[in-house]
């Protein structure tokens, strides 16, 4: 699934999990049930409740945007490459329901690309050193089914190319752990006998599949400029799947952690192919997995060289390293869009995916003009998680609706009231909603917030009497928070 933000929604699309709003009343209200699909009513339902996206569930989006996958495809999938892959690994033995099983899967995976579009150049992300060699042969016949698509490869020979991708690793589940998980260098004979796999395969697979399964196994590992292995093949003697194999193998390879090393950015083992053109990589079957791989979905969080966090809104079709993005503020908001391949935006680079936003602090700690009596309060600690794009800053007040100045507010009898006996409980409620969304929008998990505030108190608030006493409490944000599991520390326990 994707979380798509509210002005990119579009008819059709459809929900993957149900919209809840939290009521003024009881906290919490459903909006919308997940699965339903989207229309333009629907659509300005969200936007009229300032909602900021939602999360799209197998979402048909065009090459510029880019689907993320459902956790429950994702479990089938690993699930019956698992019973395939152990099956073989525990008996050793190959047969024709092996390989019916793995047709059978290779034709789901090329549905799931080239019709429903959910995995075209979409890999799955499952992290785990025990899955390595399931993930990596299913990731490798997902890209290879993307580009054998891309170069007009259709029909059976698609499908063949599939099953060479899903079995080019799979007698690697058959050699000792002790040489395929091992840390430190390997040995010449461990090295000779990791490059032997191939061979092996095609040994065990020969009576079963075609001669061109039976290559693009054999030649994934070969070299356009013959420094490959097991023959040290160069050009056209290299099967076209071993070419378009070798391409996704070496990328799906490089951009996932194993035993023995992390893994490199998208970006790195992007460059590390467009290098290798013509020495490692067929030129044409490499020039066109570099013009069509997504390397920043939209929406995805991007570190960026200038020590800013961004969100992808656009991709350049045929610069995937150079997307639109948009700069996310110290406050959670958005800049306006930035087009990475203008000139002027030329020395802006992308340099990790991700974000690194591990709080969301009260702002009337950061040096902003947000507290009720407009003074300003700098607590350099906090300050500086800010600073170092380490936080968000949030003002649950300002965000439900109130201004500065404003009167002083305390709770009494479970209201939020002014000095002047307003019932002010609404805007409150509205903040910490707001709050919520942020911390959500960015999967933070912790918060600093000033301690005795009527939204932010964390241990104690005051009494709601204006004598400046306090009492055994919490405020409306730090409630609402703790109760969807987001730790809350004051500001004075901070250290």
């Amino acid at each position: 699934m994707l979380f798509i933000t509210s002005e990119n929604l579009k008819p059709n699309m459809v929900l993957a999990m149900d919209l809840t709003l939290y009521n003024k009343y009881n906290f919490k209200t459903l909006l919308l049930k997940g699965g339903q699909p989207l229309s333009i009513s629907i659509i300005n339902k969200i936007r009229s409740n300032n909602i900021s996206g939602v999360y799209i569930k197998n979402e048909e989006l065009s090459k510029n945007l880019y689907n993320k996958i459902d956790d429950e495809l994702e479990g089938e999938l690993l699930t019956r490459i698992k019973d395939i892959f152990y099956k073989y690994k525990l008996n050793n033995i190959i047969d024709k329901k092996l390989i019916w099983d793995i047709e059978d899967l290779a034709d789901n995976l090329i549905k799931e690309s080239i019709v429903n579009k959910t995995l075209y150049y979409n890999t799955l992300n499952f992290n785990s050193y025990d899955d390595y060699y399931f993930q990596h042969c299913l990731n490798t016949c997902i890209l290879s089914i993307s580009l054998g698509d891309s170069l007009d490869i259709k029909g059976r020979t698609l499908q063949e190319l599939a099953i060479a991708a899903l079995l080019h690793d799979i007698v690697m589940l058959t050699f000792p752990e002790e040489i395929i998980c091992k840390k430190d260098k390997l040995s010449k004979k461990e090295i000779q006998t990791i490059k032997h796999h191939p061979i092996k395969a095609v040994k065990e697979f020969k009576s079963f599949v075609s001669n061109d399964i039976l290559r693009g196994i054999l030649n994934h590992h070969e070299h356009v400029d013959g420094t490959g292995y097991p023959y040290g093949l160069t050009g056209n003697r290299i099967h076209l799947f071993g070419k378009i194999i070798a391409v996704c193998d070496s990328y799906q390879a490089l951009t996932t952690d194993f035993h023995y090393r992390k893994a490199k950015s998208k970006a790195q083992a992007y460059k590390y192919i467009a290098d290798n053109i013509d020495t490692k990589f067929d030129s044409e079957t490499s020039k066109v997995f570099l013009q069509n791989i997504i390397l920043y979905p939209v929406s995805e969080y991007v570190k960026l060289n200038i020590n800013k966090t961004a969100m992808v809104c656009e991709n350049n079709a045929g610069i995937p390293l150079r997307p639109i993005v948009k700069i996310i503020n110290a406050d959670g908001t958005l800049s306006d869009e930035i087009n990475l391949i203008y000139e002027e935006n030329k020395d802006i680079e992308i340099i990790d995916t991700g974000h690194t936003y591990e709080y969301v602090v009260s702002s009337c700690l950061c040096g902003e003009k947000t507290r009720y009596d407009g003074k300003v309060f700098i607590d350099e600690k906090i300050k500086k998680l800010v600073d170092d794009n380490k936080a968000i800053m949030v003002c649950p007040e300002i965000m439900g609706g109130m201004s500065v100045p404003r009167l002083p507010c305390e709770i009494q009898n479970g209201k939020v009231i002014n000095i002047a006996s307003d019932n002010k409980t609404n805007y409150f409620v509205d903040g910490a909603i707001e709050t919520l969304k942020t911390v959500n929008k960015y999967g933070i998990k912790k918060a600093i917030l000033k301690e005795k505030s009527p939204s932010c108190g964390s241990s104690c608030i005051y009494d709601g009497s204006f004598t400046k006493k306090l009492i055994p409490g919490e405020g409306i944000t730090t409630r609402l928070l703790r109760l969807n599991n987001i730790e809350v520390i004051s500001d004075e326990e901070f250290m």
